[in-house]
């Protein structure tokens, strides 16, 4: 147990991607935030106002039916990135989706889904204190409720490493949302997240 998850760790997730087997690093340190991770990869796409399967990025591998249901809320718009590979290209290392109602910028969800040469044991070793486990879902998976004051409401990030790939998810609640009503979203995320993969997994 390492450090604190205050924010989807994308830039820890790159790192990973650097460490040897053992855990060493090997090369810089990424720097930036998540936000800055994904642009830097590539420009998301335009919103759309149609099924996440019609967006681009990680965004086809969320079951927006799921996503609603768990929720309770009705999310219409979807940005992915990158895009669609020309032809001879290859996979892209990281995949990204966000995903709002239109109706304010929160309640959202955003996904990240990274490529890493890092071991599951290494993912394990960076998790941080407070983190709980999730069953059944890949070789390794967390989640945890951030209560920090953000400028929104409580947020539950669930992340699982599985075959070289790391996922994270994240459901930021509007303001005053209480924290417990989120604590209560973890089961219906984690059926969220075991379809992600299963998406994934199918898609690959």
């Amino acid at each position: 147990m390492k450090r604190a998850l205050i924010a989807i760790p994308a830039a820890f997730l790159l790192a990973l991607a650097a460490c040897s087997d053992d855990g060493s690093p090997s090369g810089e340190e990424p720097e930036g935030s998540a936000a800055n991770s994904s642009s830097e990869a590539a420009a998301p796409t335009e919103p759309v106002e149609l099924d996440l399967a019609d967006a681009a990025g990680a965004c086809p591998l969320i079951d927006s039916a799921t996503l609603n249901s768990v929720t309770g809320e009705d999310f219409r718009f979807a940005s992915g990135g990158p895009g669609e590979l020309a032809e001879g290209e290859e996979a892209p290392a990281q995949l990204t989706c966000a995903v709002q109602t239109g109706e304010a910028a929160y309640p959202d969800l955003t996904l990240f889904v990274i490529g890493t040469e890092a071991k599951v044991e290494v993912y394990e070793e960076e998790l941080a204190d407070g983190t709980e486990e999730v069953d059944g879902l890949g070789e390794a998976a967390y989640w945890i409720v951030h209560t920090e004051d953000t400028g929104a409401g409580p947020a539950l990030e669930m992340g699982w490493y599985e075959g070289g790939t790391i996922f994270e998810m994240r459901y930021t609640t509007p303001v005053e949302t209480d924290p417990a009503v989120v604590n209560e979203l973890v089961g219906g995320f984690t059926e969220l997240a075991k379809g992600i993969a299963a998406a994934h997994a199918e898609a690959g």
